[in-house]
Protein backbone atom coordinates (compact mmCIF):
# COMPACT_ATOMS: atom_id res chain seq x y z
CA UNK A 1 0.00 0.00 0.00
CA UNK A 2 2.93 2.31 0.76
CA UNK A 3 3.88 2.03 -2.87
CA UNK A 4 0.52 3.45 -3.92
CA UNK A 5 0.87 6.58 -1.78
CA UNK A 6 3.10 8.30 -4.21
CA UNK A 7 0.33 8.12 -6.91
CA UNK A 8 -2.81 10.22 -7.01
CA UNK A 9 -6.17 8.68 -6.48
CA UNK A 10 -7.03 8.32 -10.13
CA UNK A 11 -3.75 6.54 -10.89
CA UNK A 12 -4.05 4.34 -7.80
CA UNK A 13 -7.56 3.27 -8.83
CA UNK A 14 -6.34 2.50 -12.32
CA UNK A 15 -3.47 0.39 -10.96
CA UNK A 16 -5.85 -1.48 -8.70
CA UNK A 17 -8.21 -2.21 -11.63
CA UNK A 18 -5.39 -3.56 -13.69
CA UNK A 19 -4.21 -5.76 -10.83
CA UNK A 20 -7.65 -7.12 -10.15
CA UNK A 21 -8.10 -7.87 -13.87
CA UNK A 22 -4.78 -9.70 -14.06
CA UNK A 23 -5.47 -11.62 -10.90
CA UNK A 24 -8.78 -12.86 -12.19
CA UNK A 25 -7.29 -13.84 -15.49
CA UNK A 26 -4.54 -15.76 -13.73
CA UNK A 27 -7.02 -17.65 -11.63
CA UNK A 28 -8.99 -18.50 -14.75
CA UNK A 29 -5.86 -19.67 -16.53
CA UNK A 30 -4.65 -21.88 -13.70
CA UNK A 31 -7.99 -23.61 -13.38
CA UNK A 32 -8.16 -24.36 -17.07
CA UNK A 33 -4.63 -25.79 -17.15
CA UNK A 34 -5.31 -28.05 -14.20
CA UNK A 35 -8.42 -29.57 -15.87
CA UNK A 36 -6.70 -29.94 -19.17
CA UNK A 37 -3.77 -31.72 -17.54
CA UNK A 38 -5.97 -34.24 -15.82
CA UNK A 39 -8.03 -34.82 -19.02
CA UNK A 40 -4.87 -35.14 -21.06
CA UNK A 41 -3.44 -37.78 -18.77
CA UNK A 42 -6.62 -39.79 -19.00
CA UNK A 43 -6.74 -39.52 -22.78
CA UNK A 44 -3.04 -40.50 -23.17
CA UNK A 45 -3.48 -43.77 -21.26
CA UNK A 46 -6.34 -44.86 -23.51
CA UNK A 47 -4.47 -43.90 -26.70
CA UNK A 48 -1.43 -45.86 -25.62
CA UNK A 49 -3.56 -48.95 -25.10
CA UNK A 50 -5.25 -48.49 -28.45
CA UNK A 51 -1.96 -47.86 -30.15
CA UNK A 52 -0.48 -51.01 -28.66
CA UNK A 53 -3.44 -53.00 -29.92
CA UNK A 54 -3.08 -51.37 -33.32
CA UNK A 55 0.64 -52.06 -33.37
CA UNK A 56 0.01 -55.66 -32.51
CA UNK A 57 -2.51 -55.99 -35.33
CA UNK A 58 -0.19 -54.18 -37.71
CA UNK A 59 2.63 -56.57 -36.84
CA UNK A 60 0.31 -59.49 -37.47
CA UNK A 61 -0.75 -57.98 -40.80
CA UNK A 62 2.85 -57.32 -41.71
CA UNK A 63 3.80 -60.90 -40.88
CA UNK A 64 0.85 -62.18 -42.92
CA UNK A 65 1.82 -59.90 -45.80
CA UNK A 66 5.42 -61.02 -45.56
CA UNK A 67 4.28 -64.64 -45.70
CA UNK A 68 2.07 -63.93 -48.70
CA UNK A 69 4.86 -62.00 -50.37
CA UNK A 70 7.22 -64.92 -49.82
CA UNK A 71 4.69 -67.36 -51.29
CA UNK A 72 3.99 -65.05 -54.22
CA UNK A 73 7.71 -64.55 -54.81
CA UNK A 74 8.29 -68.31 -54.76
CA UNK A 75 5.34 -68.90 -57.09
CA UNK A 76 6.52 -66.21 -59.50
CA UNK A 77 10.04 -67.57 -59.36
CA UNK A 78 8.78 -71.05 -60.18
CA UNK A 79 6.66 -69.63 -63.00
CA UNK A 80 9.65 -67.67 -64.27
CA UNK A 81 11.86 -70.76 -64.21
CA UNK A 82 9.17 -72.73 -66.04
CA UNK A 83 8.83 -69.93 -68.61
CA UNK A 84 12.59 -69.79 -69.05
CA UNK A 85 12.69 -73.55 -69.61
CA UNK A 86 9.74 -73.35 -72.02
CA UNK A 87 11.31 -70.58 -74.04
CA UNK A 88 14.64 -72.42 -74.04
CA UNK A 89 12.87 -75.48 -75.48
CA UNK A 90 11.07 -73.30 -78.01
CA UNK A 91 14.34 -71.68 -79.03
CA UNK A 92 16.03 -75.08 -79.34
CA UNK A 93 13.10 -76.36 -81.44
CA UNK A 94 13.16 -73.23 -83.62
CA UNK A 95 16.92 -73.58 -84.14
CA UNK A 96 16.50 -77.25 -85.04
CA UNK A 97 13.72 -76.41 -87.52
CA UNK A 98 15.88 -73.67 -88.97
CA UNK A 99 18.78 -76.11 -89.34
CA UNK A 100 16.50 -78.65 -91.05
CA UNK A 101 15.14 -76.01 -93.42
CA UNK A 102 18.65 -74.80 -94.25
CA UNK A 103 19.78 -78.37 -94.92
CA UNK A 104 16.68 -79.01 -97.02
CA UNK A 105 17.24 -75.79 -98.96
CA UNK A 106 20.93 -76.64 -99.43
CA UNK A 107 20.06 -80.16 -100.57
CA UNK A 108 17.44 -78.81 -102.96
CA UNK A 109 19.89 -76.25 -104.32
CA UNK A 110 22.59 -78.92 -104.66
CA UNK A 111 20.12 -81.25 -106.39
CA UNK A 112 18.93 -78.48 -108.68
CA UNK A 113 22.48 -77.44 -109.49
CA UNK A 114 23.45 -81.06 -110.07
CA UNK A 115 20.46 -81.63 -112.36
CA UNK A 116 21.13 -78.41 -114.23
CA UNK A 117 24.82 -79.29 -114.50
CA UNK A 118 23.93 -82.71 -115.91
CA UNK A 119 21.48 -81.04 -118.30
CA UNK A 120 24.08 -78.50 -119.41
CA UNK A 121 26.68 -81.24 -119.82
CA UNK A 122 24.22 -83.22 -121.94
CA UNK A 123 23.58 -80.12 -124.04
CA UNK A 124 27.31 -79.55 -124.39
CA UNK A 125 27.85 -83.18 -125.39
CA UNK A 126 24.97 -82.90 -127.86
CA UNK A 127 26.49 -79.73 -129.31
CA UNK A 128 29.89 -81.43 -129.49
CA UNK A 129 28.33 -84.39 -131.30
CA UNK A 130 26.63 -82.05 -133.75
CA UNK A 131 29.84 -80.09 -134.15
CA UNK A 132 31.77 -83.27 -134.90
CA UNK A 133 29.06 -84.33 -137.32
CA UNK A 134 29.14 -81.03 -139.21
CA UNK A 135 32.93 -80.97 -139.07
CA UNK A 136 33.03 -84.34 -140.79
CA UNK A 137 30.32 -83.18 -143.16
CA UNK A 138 31.85 -79.85 -144.16
CA UNK A 139 35.53 -79.81 -143.21
CA UNK A 140 36.75 -83.38 -143.14
CA UNK A 141 38.56 -84.65 -146.22
CA UNK A 142 35.87 -87.29 -146.71
CA UNK A 143 33.07 -84.69 -146.60
CA UNK A 144 31.83 -85.48 -150.13
CA UNK A 145 31.27 -89.10 -149.27
CA UNK A 146 29.51 -88.19 -146.03
CA UNK A 147 27.25 -85.81 -147.94
CA UNK A 148 26.27 -88.56 -150.37
CA UNK A 149 25.62 -91.03 -147.55
CA UNK A 150 23.36 -88.55 -145.85
CA UNK A 151 21.28 -87.79 -148.96
CA UNK A 152 21.03 -91.36 -150.24
CA UNK A 153 18.75 -92.87 -147.54
CA UNK A 154 16.59 -89.72 -147.51
CA UNK A 155 16.02 -89.95 -151.26
CA UNK A 156 15.26 -93.67 -150.99
CA UNK A 157 12.73 -93.06 -148.22
CA UNK A 158 11.04 -90.24 -150.11
CA UNK A 159 10.86 -92.31 -153.29
CA UNK A 160 9.30 -95.25 -151.41
CA UNK A 161 6.94 -93.24 -149.24
CA UNK A 162 5.60 -90.59 -151.62
CA UNK A 163 6.33 -91.77 -155.19
CA UNK A 164 5.50 -95.47 -154.93
CA UNK A 165 9.14 -96.32 -155.78
CA UNK A 166 8.81 -94.73 -159.23
CA UNK A 167 12.57 -94.26 -159.50
CA UNK A 168 15.41 -96.77 -159.38
CA UNK A 169 18.14 -94.95 -157.46
CA UNK A 170 21.72 -96.17 -157.73
CA UNK A 171 24.45 -94.76 -155.53
CA UNK A 172 27.55 -94.82 -157.70
CA UNK A 173 29.77 -92.60 -155.52
CA UNK A 174 33.49 -93.07 -156.05
CA UNK A 175 33.17 -96.70 -157.11
CA UNK A 176 32.91 -95.79 -160.80
CA UNK A 177 34.71 -92.81 -162.27
CA UNK A 178 33.05 -90.37 -164.66
CA UNK A 179 29.57 -91.49 -163.63
CA UNK A 180 28.55 -88.73 -161.11
CA UNK A 181 27.24 -89.70 -157.65
CA UNK A 182 23.70 -90.98 -158.31
CA UNK A 183 21.76 -92.44 -161.22
CA UNK A 184 17.96 -92.05 -161.31
CA UNK A 185 16.05 -94.30 -163.72
CA UNK A 186 12.31 -93.84 -164.26
CA UNK A 187 10.64 -97.26 -164.20
CA UNK A 188 7.79 -96.39 -166.57
CA UNK A 189 9.58 -94.10 -169.03
CA UNK A 190 12.96 -95.86 -168.88
CA UNK A 191 14.73 -92.48 -168.74
CA UNK A 192 17.95 -91.86 -166.81
CA UNK A 193 19.02 -88.66 -165.07
CA UNK A 194 22.36 -88.20 -163.31
CA UNK A 195 22.83 -86.37 -160.00
CA UNK A 196 26.14 -84.96 -158.78
CA UNK A 197 26.59 -83.48 -155.27
CA UNK A 198 29.18 -80.96 -154.10
CA UNK A 199 29.55 -80.51 -150.36
CA UNK A 200 31.53 -77.29 -150.62
CA UNK A 201 31.66 -74.41 -148.15
CA UNK A 202 30.12 -71.02 -148.96
CA UNK A 203 33.65 -69.59 -149.03
CA UNK A 204 34.81 -72.22 -151.52
CA UNK A 205 32.58 -72.27 -154.62
CA UNK A 206 32.64 -75.13 -157.12
CA UNK A 207 35.18 -73.99 -159.68
CA UNK A 208 34.93 -76.74 -162.30
CA UNK A 209 31.73 -78.05 -163.89
CA UNK A 210 33.45 -79.55 -166.91
CA UNK A 211 33.49 -83.09 -165.51
CA UNK A 212 29.80 -82.88 -164.72
CA UNK A 213 28.97 -81.78 -168.29
CA UNK A 214 31.22 -84.54 -169.65
CA UNK A 215 29.54 -87.25 -167.54
CA UNK A 216 26.00 -86.19 -168.44
CA UNK A 217 26.64 -85.74 -172.18
CA UNK A 218 28.54 -89.00 -172.63
CA UNK A 219 26.67 -91.49 -174.80
CA UNK A 220 27.57 -94.35 -172.46
CA UNK A 221 25.50 -92.89 -169.63
CA UNK A 222 22.39 -92.69 -171.86
CA UNK A 223 21.12 -89.80 -169.72
CA UNK A 224 18.58 -87.18 -170.77
CA UNK A 225 19.98 -84.68 -168.29
CA UNK A 226 21.75 -84.07 -165.04
CA UNK A 227 21.49 -82.14 -161.78
CA UNK A 228 24.32 -80.60 -159.77
CA UNK A 229 23.48 -79.82 -156.14
CA UNK A 230 26.02 -77.65 -154.32
CA UNK A 231 26.04 -76.96 -150.63
CA UNK A 232 27.73 -73.61 -151.40
CA UNK A 233 27.94 -71.68 -154.66
CA UNK A 234 28.89 -72.70 -158.19
CA UNK A 235 31.25 -70.46 -160.14
CA UNK A 236 29.74 -68.63 -163.12
CA UNK A 237 26.28 -69.99 -162.24
CA UNK A 238 23.21 -68.36 -160.73
CA UNK A 239 21.52 -69.82 -157.66
CA UNK A 240 19.39 -71.75 -160.10
CA UNK A 241 20.41 -72.17 -163.72
CA UNK A 242 19.19 -74.38 -166.54
CA UNK A 243 21.43 -75.17 -169.51
CA UNK A 244 20.84 -77.27 -172.63
CA UNK A 245 23.86 -79.00 -174.14
CA UNK A 246 23.57 -81.57 -176.95
CA UNK A 247 19.82 -81.97 -176.30
CA UNK A 248 20.54 -82.77 -172.66
CA UNK A 249 19.29 -80.56 -169.85
CA UNK A 250 21.68 -79.61 -167.06
CA UNK A 251 20.35 -78.01 -163.88
CA UNK A 252 22.65 -76.20 -161.42
CA UNK A 253 21.40 -75.51 -157.87
CA UNK A 254 23.52 -73.53 -155.40
CA UNK A 255 23.05 -73.46 -151.61
CA UNK A 256 20.92 -76.60 -151.67
CA UNK A 257 19.20 -77.42 -148.36
CA UNK A 258 19.79 -81.07 -147.60
CA UNK A 259 16.37 -81.47 -145.96
CA UNK A 260 14.57 -80.30 -149.10
CA UNK A 261 14.55 -83.78 -150.66
CA UNK A 262 11.24 -83.25 -152.46
CA UNK A 263 12.92 -80.52 -154.51
CA UNK A 264 15.27 -83.10 -156.05
CA UNK A 265 12.32 -85.05 -157.43
CA UNK A 266 10.70 -81.84 -158.66
CA UNK A 267 13.85 -81.20 -160.69
CA UNK A 268 13.77 -84.76 -162.03
CA UNK A 269 10.18 -84.30 -163.21
CA UNK A 270 11.10 -80.94 -164.75
CA UNK A 271 13.94 -82.48 -166.81
CA UNK A 272 11.61 -85.23 -168.04
CA UNK A 273 9.05 -82.58 -169.08
CA UNK A 274 11.73 -80.62 -170.95
CA UNK A 275 13.08 -83.73 -172.65
CA UNK A 276 9.67 -84.51 -174.06
CA UNK A 277 9.25 -81.05 -175.61
CA UNK A 278 9.72 -80.93 -179.36
CA UNK A 279 12.76 -79.35 -180.94
CA UNK A 280 10.79 -76.14 -181.55
CA UNK A 281 12.22 -74.90 -178.31
CA UNK A 282 11.67 -74.90 -174.55
CA UNK A 283 8.13 -74.87 -173.32
CA UNK A 284 7.85 -71.51 -171.54
CA UNK A 285 4.83 -72.74 -169.58
CA UNK A 286 6.91 -75.48 -168.00
CA UNK A 287 9.79 -73.10 -167.38
CA UNK A 288 7.43 -70.57 -165.80
CA UNK A 289 5.93 -73.24 -163.57
CA UNK A 290 9.36 -74.47 -162.57
CA UNK A 291 10.64 -70.97 -161.73
CA UNK A 292 7.56 -70.32 -159.60
CA UNK A 293 8.18 -73.59 -157.80
CA UNK A 294 11.78 -72.58 -157.14
CA UNK A 295 10.65 -69.18 -155.88
CA UNK A 296 8.17 -70.71 -153.43
CA UNK A 297 10.72 -73.27 -152.30
CA UNK A 298 13.34 -70.62 -151.58
CA UNK A 299 10.83 -68.54 -149.62
CA UNK A 300 9.87 -71.57 -147.55
CA UNK A 301 13.56 -72.18 -146.83
CA UNK A 302 13.95 -68.53 -145.83
CA UNK A 303 10.95 -68.68 -143.46
CA UNK A 304 12.22 -71.90 -141.88
CA UNK A 305 15.64 -70.36 -141.48
CA UNK A 306 14.16 -67.35 -139.64
CA UNK A 307 12.11 -69.60 -137.35
CA UNK A 308 15.09 -71.80 -136.59
CA UNK A 309 17.21 -68.71 -135.94
CA UNK A 310 14.72 -67.36 -133.38
CA UNK A 311 14.45 -70.73 -131.66
CA UNK A 312 18.22 -71.20 -131.55
CA UNK A 313 18.76 -67.66 -130.19
CA UNK A 314 16.17 -68.30 -127.47
CA UNK A 315 17.84 -71.59 -126.50
CA UNK A 316 21.24 -69.88 -126.38
CA UNK A 317 19.84 -67.12 -124.14
CA UNK A 318 18.31 -69.71 -121.77
CA UNK A 319 21.65 -71.50 -121.50
CA UNK A 320 23.45 -68.19 -120.80
CA UNK A 321 20.95 -67.30 -118.04
CA UNK A 322 21.07 -70.77 -116.43
CA UNK A 323 24.86 -70.70 -116.47
CA UNK A 324 24.89 -67.27 -114.80
CA UNK A 325 22.38 -68.37 -112.11
CA UNK A 326 24.12 -71.60 -111.12
CA UNK A 327 27.77 -70.73 -111.65
CA UNK A 328 27.78 -66.89 -111.34
CA UNK A 329 29.86 -66.69 -114.51
CA UNK A 330 29.51 -65.52 -118.08
CA UNK A 331 29.45 -68.66 -120.24
CA UNK A 332 30.72 -66.80 -123.31
CA UNK A 333 33.73 -65.44 -121.44
CA UNK A 334 34.29 -68.84 -119.83
CA UNK A 335 34.33 -70.57 -123.21
CA UNK A 336 36.60 -67.89 -124.68
CA UNK A 337 39.03 -68.30 -121.77
CA UNK A 338 39.04 -72.08 -122.26
CA UNK A 339 39.66 -71.65 -125.97
CA UNK A 340 42.52 -69.24 -125.33
CA UNK A 341 44.04 -71.59 -122.73
CA UNK A 342 43.53 -74.61 -124.94
CA UNK A 343 44.93 -72.95 -128.06
CA UNK A 344 48.04 -71.72 -126.24
CA UNK A 345 48.82 -75.16 -124.84
CA UNK A 346 47.49 -77.29 -127.65
CA UNK A 347 49.81 -79.61 -129.49
CA UNK A 348 48.46 -80.12 -132.96
CA UNK A 349 48.77 -83.69 -134.06
CA UNK A 350 47.72 -85.43 -137.20
CA UNK A 351 44.69 -87.63 -136.69
CA UNK A 352 44.29 -90.89 -138.47
CA UNK A 353 41.50 -93.41 -138.74
CA UNK A 354 41.66 -96.51 -136.62
CA UNK A 355 43.72 -99.21 -138.33
CA UNK A 356 41.65 -102.34 -138.88
CA UNK A 357 43.40 -105.69 -138.65
CA UNK A 358 41.34 -107.51 -141.27
CA UNK A 359 43.27 -110.78 -140.97
CA UNK A 360 42.64 -111.01 -137.25
CA UNK A 361 39.01 -109.98 -137.67
CA UNK A 362 38.33 -112.55 -140.44
CA UNK A 363 39.88 -115.43 -138.51
CA UNK A 364 37.43 -118.36 -138.03
CA UNK A 365 34.58 -116.44 -139.69
CA UNK A 366 32.58 -116.88 -142.90
CA UNK A 367 33.42 -113.89 -145.14
CA UNK A 368 30.71 -112.17 -147.24
CA UNK A 369 31.65 -109.40 -149.69
CA UNK A 370 34.88 -107.51 -150.36
CA UNK A 371 36.87 -105.75 -147.66
CA UNK A 372 35.81 -102.22 -146.74
CA UNK A 373 35.56 -100.10 -143.61
CA UNK A 374 31.82 -100.85 -143.44
CA UNK A 375 31.24 -104.28 -141.93
CA UNK A 376 29.15 -106.31 -139.48
CA UNK A 377 30.12 -109.30 -137.37
CA UNK A 378 27.20 -111.54 -136.38
CA UNK A 379 26.30 -115.13 -135.54
CA UNK A 380 23.43 -116.66 -137.49
CA UNK A 381 22.19 -120.23 -137.09
CA UNK A 382 25.42 -121.17 -135.35
CA UNK A 383 27.65 -119.71 -138.10
CA UNK A 384 30.05 -116.90 -137.19
CA UNK A 385 29.91 -114.43 -140.11
CA UNK A 386 31.67 -111.25 -141.24
CA UNK A 387 29.94 -109.22 -143.96
CA UNK A 388 31.39 -106.18 -145.78
CA UNK A 389 29.34 -103.39 -147.39
CA UNK A 390 30.08 -100.72 -150.00
CA UNK A 391 28.56 -97.95 -147.84
CA UNK A 392 27.07 -97.28 -144.43
CA UNK A 393 23.51 -97.26 -145.75
CA UNK A 394 23.77 -100.90 -146.86
CA UNK A 395 25.33 -101.77 -143.51
CA UNK A 396 22.48 -100.13 -141.56
CA UNK A 397 19.93 -101.85 -143.76
CA UNK A 398 21.48 -105.25 -142.96
CA UNK A 399 21.67 -104.32 -139.27
CA UNK A 400 17.92 -103.58 -139.17
CA UNK A 401 17.24 -106.88 -140.89
CA UNK A 402 19.32 -108.74 -138.30
CA UNK A 403 17.63 -106.93 -135.42
CA UNK A 404 14.25 -107.94 -136.83
CA UNK A 405 15.39 -111.57 -137.16
CA UNK A 406 16.78 -111.49 -133.63
CA UNK A 407 13.23 -111.41 -132.25
CA UNK A 408 12.27 -114.50 -134.25
CA UNK A 409 15.48 -116.51 -134.78
CA UNK A 410 18.71 -117.13 -132.95
CA UNK A 411 20.76 -114.19 -134.32
CA UNK A 412 23.54 -112.59 -132.24
CA UNK A 413 24.96 -109.24 -133.41
CA UNK A 414 28.56 -108.89 -132.24
CA UNK A 415 29.48 -105.63 -133.97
Amino acid sequence: MDQLKKYDDTTRNHIIDIGIFNYEKCLEYNLKNTCNSKLSNWINDEEVTNMRESNKKLKQNIEELNGKMYMIRNEEQEKGEKNVEYFKNQLTYANEEKRKLLNLYKNNVDTEVSNKTIHLKEQIEDLKTKNDYYYKLYVDTSKGKNYEEELYPKMLDYNDKYLNSMWIITHVGSVLSEKTDFHFKHKDLNLTILLDTKNNLSTNPVANTTNFVRDVTKKETNAIGGIMLANGNICNKKKFELNKINDKFLVYVSEFKRDNISYVFTLLDMIIDFSQVKESGLDKTILKKMLKQNYKSEHINLDNLEKNKKSILKNIQNIVEDYAIYFKEDIEMDIKNEEVTSSSARIKEKTSEEIINFDEMEKDRQIIGKRSKYYLIFEEKGDNKLQYFINNYQRNKKLKSLEKKNAEENVIIIN
